[in-house]
């Protein structure tokens, strides 16, 4: 029984732990089912979120792609401007280096005629130039002035180019027009004095407004002086200030063949005068003058031209004066040789701050002895020479420098022209008998030497203006020497012809 119920026990208790074991299993499964459904919810919500991250960063990658794209484009657009601004300071300073080269070359070259232009650069074209005739960094400012490249002359505007009417009124230059031009008399003066040629067209239109009437002259025009001029065209050609003329006086081709003007005339018919104005000396004009317009028929219209100079200055020669020396270019102040008068050279001081026409530009120092080459001899005869009516030989040469002086004919030949100054003196070999001698130019007697009884030295000194080749010889005429002594040299030579 005890068995049995020892049995019944084990069955009971493996019967409880069967149980336990089941109800734990079937407790493990629903565990386990709720678990998976809750991993499948895990998943599922995972999903939703990896889709809604994906959607997010395909909308985040858009956004970049589209900030890419716009940075790319500001990029691009940076980069072009970027090469504008290069293009553009590239240009300015392109820009600035010609201005700064135009103004080097003005500041280096400075040209004072619009051919000093020309000629440093042959490239320039025909325009409106500054030139500064009177010298760089001194003076009156530069001028502008137009430069024809093609001729190299140079023309100063004015304000009366224009043909412009002159007013009604009687008196002789009631009418007065002051000619105001594009630069200062001075430039226009120093122009001039560079200049070869200076000229100004005139041209007057005129009917019943004559020039002069029975010998009262009612027009006229104005020099850079302030003086008078009657003469319409041409040059000064009479000493007289009031010296009148036209170009048909000056051609024969006037209407009134009486007349030296057209516009002299009485004829009732509209005539012109026309002319150049060619005296450079005056130029420019500085104002016109005229009257008897009174009359309501009068007419008289004038037209001036510019002021216009070509060429240049060339000298024949040496500079003759400080203002020569100026035109040809020298600016630097200081003492200077100059082919002065009668052919001397002369020594000056020139102070070429200021300008042609300024009384201290140069002041005279003296002359100059100047020689190419030196000539100057002394020779001695010791021994008896009694050939009468032939030039003296000489047996000692002392001292002979440009050998112009042959020992033995004694015949000396001048080198060059110039001044020439010769001395000869001797003994006579007997004393109590007669010594003569001639001192000859070309074997004509320019100077004797006699002596009488008992004088027996003979002296002759000379000063000669000789030519090249000129022969000078002293010949004894009378008795005989032992002893003589010639000499001579060049006291200035003529370097000017």
């Amino acid at each position: 029984m005890a068995q049995l119920v020892l049995i019944m026990f084990v069955l009971s208790q493996a019967t409880a732990l069967c149980i336990n074991v089941t109800a734990a299993s079937v407790e493990t499964k629903a565990n386990d089912a709720d678990r998976l459904q809750e991993l499948h919810e895990i998943q599922e919500d995972l999903k939703m979120k990896l889709k809604q991250f994906e959607t997010m960063m395909e909308s985040e990658v858009g956004k970049l792609k589209e900030k890419v794209e716009l940075l790319e484009t500001k990029v691009q657009e940076q980069d072009d401007l970027l090469k504008k601004c290069q293009a553009g300071t590239s240009d300015a300073i392109g820009s600035l280096r010609n201005v700064e080269e135009s103004n080097l070359k003005r500041a280096v070259l400075n040209p004072k005629t619009c051919l000093e232009a020309r000629t440093a650069d042959p490239s320039l074209e025909s325009g409106m130039f500054f030139i500064d005739p009177d010298g760089q960094g001194r003076g009156d400012d530069p001028i502008y002035v137009y430069c024809n490249m093609t001729t190299g002359s140079t023309s100063v505007l004015h304000d009366s180019e224009d043909s412009i009417a002159v007013s009604h009124c009687f008196e002789p230059g009631c009418y007065t027009r002051e000619i105001k031009y594009n630069a200062t008399l001075r430039q226009m003066t120093m122009l001039s004095e560079l200049s070869n040629v200076c000229q100004q067209s005139i041209q007057v239109d005129c009917y019943d407004a004559a020039f002069e009437f029975n010998s009262v002259p009612y027009a006229w025009w104005n020099d850079r002086n302030g003086d008078p001029r009657y003469f319409w065209s041409g040059m000064n050609n009479n000493s007289s200030g009031r010296y009148h003329t036209c170009q048909c006086g000056l051609d024969g081709s006037c209407k009134d063949k009486s007349l030296s003007c057209n516009c002299d005339s009485d004829l009732a018919i509209e005539l012109s005068d026309v002319g150049i104005l060619s005296e450079k000396d005056l130029l420019p004009v500085t104002k016109l003058n005229f009257g008897r317009t009174i009359a309501p028929t009068s007419m008289n219209r004038h037209t001036l031209g510019r002021l216009e100079c070509n060429g240049k200055v060339v000298l024949n020669g040496m500079p003759t004066s400080c203002q020569d020396l100026w035109r040809i270019g020298y600016t630097l102040s200081g003492i200077y040789s100059i082919k002065g008068s009668s052919n001397k050279v002369e020594t000056v001081y020139c102070d070429f701050t200021k300008l042609p026409g300024d009384e201290e530009l140069q002041t005279w120092i003296g002359y100059t002895d100047v020689k190419s080459d030196p000539v100057h001899f002394t020779v001695a005869r010791k021994t008896s020479f009694t050939t009468l009516n032939t030039a003296i030989s000489f047996d000692e040469e002392t001292l002979n420098t440009g050998n112009a002086l042959n020992t033995s004919t004694g015949i000396f030949a001048a080198p060059r022209n110039g001044t020439y100054f010769f001395a000869f003196s001797s003994f006579a070999e007997n004393q109590y008998s007669t010594l003569s001698f001639y001192l000859q130019l070309n074997d004509a007697t320019i100077a004797t030497c006699i002596t009488s009884y008992g004088l027996f030295y003979c002296n002759i000194p000379f000063t000669l203006k000789l030519s090249t080749g000129d022969r000078v010889q002293v010949s004894l005429q009378q008795g005989s020497t032992n002893n003589a002594i010639f000499t001579g040299w060049l006291l200035a030579e003529d370097i000017f012809k």
